[in-house]
């Protein structure tokens, strides 16, 4: 699909349930309650929906959450997608807790890529940031997660007077292992927006200023820029969605848990397509019309606060 700003939208990412097992405390409140996983799409419908996208020119699919993991039939989903629909570029954003146990299945049901979130090498700081989580299980299944030869990516939150002083310990995992490491700018959005006007860190302007990491160019499409150490097996990357806004090469739709499309992370329309999961035509042409007028650009440099009313863990960041 070809939007009207002549972008190619090939990108879906599928949230698969708001209900998360951390409460990170600039993605959730940690008092936020659920009652079930997803009681509003059920695995057909999630099954008619990836048939229908892939039939309009999907070429890779991630499912995120909230946290993935939790959503029984993910394996299926994952397997459905690769054997039914025929797209081979299938990825996953987790938090790895139980990730342990569930990835060799995944992989073989045609799981490709894994990005996994992890915001401090500290253990007390990390069981903090996450309001509980245990760092020790997770670098446990990032370590499977390599051995299997899963391209793995580390996501991390750069948070002033949090975590910053953690920028070299994360920046040596990617020289001695061959993963990326991307940096990601804190967000006005949602419980990011408490901490942002005294967390906020431009990433650019501080990985610049670091004198042995290099430019480098990335052949896949990317919202990160990157950058790589002389013999390094890995790189580092910045997602700069306030820095340096990457809204012209966004190629990305979302389907959130409660069956709408956002064609935006940071704008406040979503359209509701449930009405149209009986109905392969009326869904297909639907989903046409709205993706070929995809907003240009979203107006969080501008605003300094998102549009869209939703926490970042109802959106599947």
């Amino acid at each position: 699909m070809i939007d009207k700003y002549n972008r190619e939208i090939d990108y879906l990412r599928i949230s698969l349930t708001d209900n998360c097992n951390l409460r990170c405390i600039y993605c959730m409140p940690n008092d936020e309650d659920f009652n079930g996983i997803n009681k509003i799409l059920n695995f057909d419908n999630y099954k008619f929906i990836i048939k229908c996208f892939s039939k309009i020119g999907i070429k890779k699919i991630r499912f995120t959450g909230g946290e993935p993991l939790l959503y029984e039939n993910l394996d299926k989903l994952i397997k459905y997608t690769k054997d039914e629909c025929c797209i081979e570029d299938i990825c996953m954003t987790t938090n790895a807790i139980g990730l342990y146990d569930k990835i060799e299945n995944l992989k073989n049901n045609g799981l490709k890529k894994i990005n996994i979130s992890i915001d401090s090498l500290n253990d007390n700081k990390y069981k903090k940031i996450t309001r509980g989580g245990d760092l020790k299980e997770v670098l446990k299944a990032l370590n499977k997660c390599i051995d299997l030869n899963l391209k793995v990516k580390v996501n991390c939150v750069l948070i002033k007077g949090l975590n910053d002083d953690e920028l070299y310990d994360f920046i040596n995992i990617a020289k001695y292992k061959n993963i990326d490491v991307r940096f990601i700018e804190l967000m006005p959005l949602g419980e990011g927006i408490k901490m942002f006007d005294k967390g906020y860190i431009n990433l650019k302007e501080t990985l610049d200023k670091i004198d042995i990491l290099k430019t480098t160019k990335y052949k896949e499409k990317s919202v990160a820029s990157y950058y790589k150490i002389d013999n390094s097996n890995g790189r580092i990357g910045i997602i700069t969605p306030m820095s340096c806004s990457f809204c012209n090469n966004c190629n990305r739709v979302r389907v959130t848990s409660n069956g709408s499309i956002k064609l935006c992370l940071h704008s406040s329309e979503e359209i509701d397509i449930k009405p149209y999961l009986s109905d392969g035509n009326k869904l297909l042409n639907v989903l046409k019309e709205v993706i070929y007028i995809k907003p240009e650009k979203h107006n969080l440099v501008e605003n300094k606060k998102s549009d869209t009313k939703r926490n970042m863990y109802q959106i599947g960041g």
